[in-house]
């Protein structure tokens, strides 16, 4: 039996919101993530030992309600280069800070430009 008192259709209506909601919050994060790969790129420094270079594996990926910024590939060494690290012989290679230098330049930047792009999203 159709229950006809309204609370089926407002349920509804709130789902389909719910739902456009996290649209604009995933569109948003991507957006946000595409620029701070912009920014960050040119500040990753190059490799003089071969040809293959953080900068050309950095990618952003989205994975379900998940955006992430990588290092694709084999370039699990970008930890190294931003914190530096111990060398095998002694001594120490200081780190370059590239990734957290960007993000604290650019953090507001980027959260005021995810924040209109919401507002204006939600019809704001």
């Amino acid at each position: 039996m159709a229950n006809h008192n309204g609370f089926a259709d407002a349920l509804k209506q709130i789902n389909t919101l719910i739902n456009v909601n996290q649209q604009v919050a995933l569109d948003t994060l991507e957006e946000a993530a595409q620029y701070f790969v912009e920014k960050l790129r040119p500040k990753i420094p190059e490799s003089k030992k071969n040809k293959k270079h953080l900068q050309d594996a950095l990618k952003v990926v989205v994975k379900g309600d998940r955006v992430q910024v990588i290092f694709e590939g084999d370039f699990f060494y970008w930890h190294l280069v931003e914190h530096g690290h111990r060398k095998v012989n002694g001594g120490k290679v200081k780190g370059r800070h590239f990734v957290r230098n960007t993000i604290d330049k650019e953090s507001q930047k980027i959260a005021s430009m995810m924040l209109n792009k919401i507002i204006k999203k939600m019809g704001g």
